[in-house]
C-alpha cells in the first residue's frame, strides 16, 4: 500500500526508477526507511518526510471530498487525517472535461502530469476553493481510483438535472 500511494504522489515511472535506484546503492548493505525516502525524494524532487511520517508513525486515513460546487467554483475538502496531492476531472455542461492536479505546499514540488497545474493546498486547511474556465457538471476526486481514500462515495459531484 505504501509503495501504491507512493506510486499517485510522484508517478508511476519515478517509482519504478526509484526501486531501481534504491536496489543498485543499497544491495548487500543495511538500509534504513530514510534511505528509502531519500532515494524517491532524489528521484522525483519531491519532498516526501511527511509521507514517510504518516505512514509509518501514525493509524491517520485518507479521506477527501467534494464539499460544494456553485458554477465556476469548486470547493474540496479534506475529512481524513492524511494529506495527499489530489487528481481532480471536471466535466463542464458543455460535455468537455479538463483535469486539474493539486500538489501540497509540503511536497517542495510536483509529479510530472497533463493536468492542468493549480496552486498548492496547505496541508493545514481543511477546504480548498478552485476556479473553472466554464460552468461545472460533474467534480471527481482521483478519477484513477489509485488514492487510498477510505470513503469513496464523497468523490464525485453531479448536477443534477432540472426537472420540468
Amino acid at each position: 500500500m505504501f509503495l501504491s500511494q507512493l506510486n499517485y504522489i510522484i508517478g508511476e515511472e519515478n517509482v519504478q526508477k526509484t526501486i531501481k535506484k534504491y536496489f543498485e546503492d543499497f544491495k548487500f548493505k543495511h538500509p534504513t526507511p530514510n534511505d528509502f525516502k531519500r532515494t524517491a525524494e532524489k528521484i522525483s524532487g519531491i519532498q516526501l518526510d511527511w509521507f514517510l511520517n504518516e505512514w509509518t508513525q501514525t493509524l491517520h486515513t485518507i479521506d477527501y471530498a467534494v464539499a460544494k460546487v456553485e458554477g465556476t467554483s469548486v470547493t474540496l475538502a479534506r475529512v481524513g487525517q492524511i494529506p495527499m496531492p489530489i487528481d481532480v476531472s471536471v466535466t463542464y455542461v458543455d460535455g468537455s472535461t479538463e483535469n486539474f492536479y493539486i500538489p501540497l505546499n509540503m511536497m517542495r514540488g510536483e509529479k510530472t502530469t497533463d493536468a492542468t497545474l493549480i496552486k498548492n493546498w496547505a496541508w493545514a486547511h481543511p477546504t480548498y476553493t478552485f476556479s473553472t474556465s466554464k460552468e461545472v457538471k460533474k467534480v471527481e476526486i482521483d478519477p484513477s481510483q489509485l488514492m487510498a481514500d477510505i470513503e469513496r462515495g464523497n468523490n464525485v459531484f453531479e448536477k443534477q438535472e432540472a426537472k420540468n
